[in-house]
């Protein structure tokens, strides 16, 4: 039976051919390979389309788009005139109809061609030959266009069924799609296909034909481009989208340009609306027809009132007329003063410049003006006048001769006082050099002066200025530099010191005075410690006699005493003790402002001092019946002192404690390590010291007030003589009291080094 077929088929003349579904040759009739001068071997197995010319067909739709849609919708179509050309060079024109081939399914599965028609047309070698070079031509033009033709079924991101060969210019060749290696939406950017897909969606949706946008796709080398779509959507006979025809053209270097565009009307609208500035545009004819908001609040206006203000009708200033008319001149007006707007009856100091716009044919297209509110400006140079207003009187009535002159010394200007004081005039003081009113003794001095003061900016000394007449007068100037008149200058204040000259004289003498005085009080307290350091060695000598022979008599070794004679001695004793310590004090003293004091240091057990100066003074505390604590800690570390002197130092703290708490009071001693030192307290309970007066307790000769000596007795060397022990041992002493509740004085003294 298929023989039969075939033979039916084999002997009709028009031809027949038939394509599997991938478009491949599966039939070729013989009557086809007569026409075309091709054989069935040729054909077989071969892809359609690289034999279908890429022109259009009769009825200017391409073949390969009349195919798509035939597959696509699976209605016959039929054609005409489809241009052949055969081995021998000859067209043949072909007509006939195109009849899908589907499955059991009714799915597409081929397609098969009937020639209807077919017409031969020889062509001469010349006409060959030009048409041939026609095409090329066309050809050539058209692989060179931007314009890149598509054909793509209506399937998700777009398959290409057919694409021109100036697809190159993005790197791609027509085979990366035909071959489906990739299909549309592979080269749309990923940031605009959800937007192309929402586009597409909605013609097809919407029922349209026409499909245009922008979008940006990516290169083979992954640049970014931006196309314009420009497709038509052909639907199948009941309405199913099945595939678009169209172009995309590259249209980047007009999408930065228009990027350009913006960014550059967006920097002139900031600029426009943001200016500090009034700014408006006005036409031609002088009619406003644009202002930023400042331009409003300036002239307090309503948009409405300012856009169409006709100026050179409505203008009642005629100055800023004037400024106006330069434009259309094409010149830049300029109008400064107070402008009273006829709209908003408002009066603002202005200033404004025109400018004129003009074309390229140098025709006036308009202008722009630039307004400013000078109000502040105006107000400052109120402020201005006034302040020199006051400067010049504060220049004129200032109680010191003022002068300004410039870098060589030129006097530029000078106050009413300078006048009066040199004798000259202004007019005669402009004219001379500063110099020349400065004594000659100085003038070498005064140069010096002056580079000082250009290299720091300021100075202040003293000279000698001359008068018209030939007197002196002694000044002080105080010179700074400023800026005067556009120019570098030194303003000079000349103080008259006369009298502070001639009190420093009277100073002078006085002082010299009081040093005579002092070498003679230094004389005499040099007398004075020699003195005492005499007498306390010439007392020294019999008191040890007294004290020695008082003490064999008191202890009954010359023989029994009644009580009388024990308490006559015991008296004796006891005042030849207080009067050893005094001499004691003195030559301490005598010796430490001699420099003379010598230290015995050695490693030494506080509590041992402290034992020996409580047995020194016990005599003192048992009969003042005070009673006496002592709080020493155990294993306290020795420190680096003299023995002697610290007993000495503890002794008469001890005895000043004694002294100034009354009968029945207490005493306490304590000492304890602290922070790598001992600190030693002794504590009474008696009158206390006056806070103010503390400070002084331990200067020499120091006591609060005569009434202590009397009542209480002493030098007023005790403290002083234990401040100069604790220095001498790198200690610290000082005093914490109040008033009738008692004293503590705090001793630290550094531990010895381990």
């Amino acid at each position: 039976m298929n023989e039969f077929y075939e033979q039916i088929l084999e002997n009709l003349s028009q031809g027949i051919w038939v394509v599997d579904k991938f478009d491949k040759f599966i039939y070729f009739s013989q009557s086809m390979a007569d026409v075309t001068g091709i054989s069935k071997e040729d054909v077989i197995g071969k892809n359609l389309m690289s034999y279908m010319p890429e022109r259009t067909i009769g009825n200017d739709v391409h073949f390969r788009e009349l195919f798509l849609r035939v597959k696509n919708t699976l209605q016959p179509e039929h054609f005409k005139f489809i241009p052949l050309r055969n081995k021998k060079g000859n067209i043949t024109y072909q007509s006939g109809r195109l009849v899908p081939i589907t499955d059991n399914n009714y799915n597409y599965n081929g397609m098969a061609c009937i020639i209807e028609c077919i017409t031969e047309q020889e062509l001469s070698k010349k006409t060959q030959r030009d048409e041939w070079e026609a095409e090329n031509k066309l050809e050539s033009i058209y692989k060179s266009s931007p314009v890149i033709a598509f054909l793509w079924r209506a399937e998700k991101d777009w398959p290409v069924e057919f694409v021109s060969d100036n697809i190159i210019q993005f790197g791609y060749t027509p085979e990366d799609f035909t071959s489906e290696r990739l299909i549309f939406g592979d080269i749309v950017h990923p940031d605009d296909l959800q937007k192309v897909r929402d586009a597409v969606s909605q013609v097809e949706i919407g029922g349209y034909t026409y499909f245009t946008k922008e979008y940006r796709i990516l290169t083979k080398s992954g640049e970014v481009r931006w196309v314009t779509e420009r497709s038509m959507l052909g639907r199948t006979y009941n309405g199913v989208p099945a595939y678009y025809q169209g172009i995309i053209i590259d249209v980047t270097e007009r999408k930065k340009a228009e990027e350009a565009l913006r960014k550059s009307e967006r920097k002139y609208r900031l600029i426009f609306e943001n200016s500090p500035l009034g700014i408006f545009d006005f036409d031609e004819n002088g009619v406003i027809t644009s202002g930023n908001e400042n331009m409003l609040k300036i002239l307090d206006l309503t948009r409405d009132e300012l856009i169409g203000f006709d100026m050179p009708k409505s203008l009642e200033d005629e100055d800023m007329k004037k400024a106006l008319y330069q434009v259309f001149q094409k010149k830049t007006g300029h109008y400064e003063g107070y402008y009273r707007s006829p709209t908003s009856k408002k009066t603002v100091p202005l200033k404004v410049d025109f400018s004129p716009i003009i074309s390229e044919e140098g025709t006036i297209q308009g202008g722009v003006g630039i307004v400013e509110d000078i109000t502040e400006r105006k107000q400052a140079e109120e402020a201005l006048k006034e302040s020199e207003k006051k400067f010049r009187s504060l220049f004129e009535n200032a109680n010191d001769a003022i002068f300004i002159h410039d870098l060589e010394g030129n006097i530029l200007e000078v106050n009413q006082l300078a006048s009066q004081r040199l004798g000259y005039s202004k007019d005669e003081l402009i004219n001379i050099k500063s110099m020349e009113l400065v004594s000659p003794f100085y003038a070498d001095n005064m140069k010096n002066r002056l580079n000082t003061i250009q290299e720091k900016g300021h100075g202040i000394f003293e000279t000698v200025q001359i008068t018209k007449n030939g007197s002196s007068i002694p000044v002080e100037l105080s010179s700074r530099v400023i800026e005067y008149e556009g120019k570098t200058a030194i303003l000079a204040l000349a103080r008259d010191i006369t009298e502070r000259k001639r009190a420093e004289r009277k100073l002078n003498e006085y002082a010299n005075e009081l040093s005579k005085a002092n070498e003679e009080l230094k004389s005499l307290d040099k007398m004075k410690d020699e003195f005492l350091s005499n007498v306390s060695h010439e007392l020294k000598t019999p008191l040890t006699s007294i004290k020695g022979y008082s003490n064999i008599i008191y202890e009954e070794t010359l023989g029994k005493l009644n009580d009388e004679q024990k308490k006559t001695m015991n008296i004796i004793v006891r005042n030849s003790e207080r009067l050893r310590r005094l001499v004691d004090s003195l030559i301490y003293m005598s010796m430490s402002q001699a420099g003379n004091i010598e230290y015995s240091f050695e490693p030494v057990q506080i509590s041992r001092v402290i034992d020996d100066a409580i047995e020194d003074t016990n005599f003192e505390i048992n009969k003042k019946g005070l009673i006496l604590n002592k709080n020493v800690s155990e294993n306290l570390p020795q420190i680096n002192g003299d023995k002697s002197k610290l007993t000495d130092m503890l002794t008469n703290l001890l005895d000043n404690a004694t002294k100034f708490t009354s009968s029945g009071g207490e005493i306490i001693v304590e000492a304890f390590e602290e922070d790598e030192h001992v600190h030693i307290k002794v504590i009474d309970n008696g009158v206390g010291i006056p806070e103010d007066l503390i400070p002084y307790l331990f200067q020499r000769f120091y006591q609060i007030d005569s009434s202590i000596r009397r009542k209480y007795g002493g030098t007023g060397l005790g403290l002083y003589i234990c401040k100069l022990i604790v220095d001498a041992h790198n200690g610290n002493i000082w005093i914490d009291s109040i008033e009738g509740k008692g004293t503590t004085v705090h001793v630290k003294l550094p531990e010895t080094e381990s």
